[in-house]
């Protein structure tokens, strides 16, 4: 029985260890992400390079449907994950805790067992 709740605990605990690495993972992302907004709007659009009614109208795509859509990834996107993976933490942890107040009152009984004898 002690094998069991070992077991488990050890598996609940690298689930723990892999979603904290992955945390920190998909911070640097995050970052790395954030870093690139700027090429969103690349290139820029001048009297030089493209103008007119077609530029105006490419310019406005770019605007509406690729930087809103970046901002929509680096905001809510990117605060969805983490507030599931903070929630996810939260529950292993409690299991962690509730698997090794299992294991020490097992532990316990087995000592009042042994006692007893």
């Amino acid at each position: 029985m002690l094998g069991y709740y070992y077991a488990l605990l050890h598996k609940k605990q690298e689930e723990l260890r892999r979603l904290i690495e992955c945390q920190g993972s998909i911070t640097e992302k995050q970052g790395q992400f954030s870093e690139n907004e700027h090429k969103c709007m690349e290139p820029e659009l001048t009297t030089t390079t493209w103008h007119g009614t077609l530029a105006t109208s490419f310019d406005d795509i770019r605007e509406a449907g690729i930087h809103t859509s970046f901002l929509e990834i680096v905001g809510a996107q990117f605060a969805a994950v983490f507030s599931a993976i903070s929630s996810k933490i939260t529950s292993l942890m409690a299991e962690i805790e509730s698997i090794q107040q299992t294991i020490a009152n097992l532990l316990a009984e087995e000592a009042r067992a042994k006692a007893s004898n």
